[in-house]
């Protein structure tokens, strides 16, 4: 039973260990990269939170953290740590592993969604509390839109903060999977986000594999991580199978080998 995995590098090589410790033969490539970005509106968020003047900080992802802490420099990191853990602010996560992440940076989460780890999780958790509040998201170029227009409709003063970017690597590996499932080599493909699967669908499409591939995956399980990725893939015309309620690449893990029965 082969799996096919579009993960990030930075978590290719955790997930590729977990699929195979679960029976699957893999095949991996990463659908989406990420690099620094200039971000003019940094610096007075920096500010903001040295001095007190904001209310939430929500980071999105690991990559999020690191880039943030990237900006902020190691000569001014141990105050903006400070000041983030400081009664003033709440910290906010949008799951476990960028939780992870705060925490071994030494910065203290405050509030995480119960279980879906999505905009919306956040949207769901947030609104009661942000009417008139000064709000910070820090995240990709790439971020959904839910979160900016449901924060802001609830009264936030929000202040969207991009430290990184989200571009797409083409070659040999991204190439080589999607062939495999044009040519019906993959059982299961994955996708984690609503980015990966629109690099994926536009390789696919300078390959000249596009509806080829639209016709595997409608032949194969295709198991997906949160209502954004979902809706992506339904959109270009591919049937979802798995989406854990839990928006975790383990939990659709478990997912995929019950339905399998690995």
């Amino acid at each position: 039973m082969k799996i096919a995995i579009t993960r990030p590098e930075e978590h290719l090589e955790e997930s590729v260990e977990l699929a195979r410790s679960r029976g699957f033969e893999v095949i991996a490539a990463p659908m989406v990269a990420v690099c620094e970005r200039d971000e003019p509106a940094f610096e007075a968020f920096y500010k903001r939170v040295i001095d007190g003047l904001t209310d939430f900080v929500i980071l999105t992802s690991v990559n999020g953290v690191r880039f943030m802490l990237r900006k902020v420099g190691k000569d001014r990191e141990a105050g903006f740590v400070s000041a983030l853990n400081g009664s003033q602010i709440m910290v906010v996560s949008m799951g476990p592993r960028t939780a992870k992440g705060l925490e071994r940076s030494g910065i203290n989460p405050d509030l995480m969604p119960d279980k879906t780890y999505t905009s919306s999780g956040l949207v769901e958790l947030l609104t009661p509390m942000v009417e008139g509040k000064t709000v910070e998201i820090v995240r990709s170029d790439h971020g959904s839109s839910v979160l900016t227009n449901e924060l802001t409709r609830a009264g936030a003063d929000l202040h969207e903060i991009k430290v990184y970017k989200i571009v797409r690597p083409v070659g040999d590996l991204q190439r080589d999977l999607i062939k495999a499932i044009a040519d019906g080599k993959v059982d299961v493909a994955t996708f984690t986000s609503a980015q990966t699967v629109k690099n994926f669908f536009e390789t696919a499409e300078e390959l000249g594999l596009k509806e080829k591939v639209c016709e595997r995956l409608n032949e194969i399980i295709v198991a997906v991580i949160g209502e954004p990725t979902a809706n992506v893939v339904e959109e270009l015309g591919v049937k979802v199978d798995i989406m854990p309620e839990r928006a975790l690449f383990d939990a659709m893990i478990d997912e995929i080998s019950e339905r399998i029965g690995v």
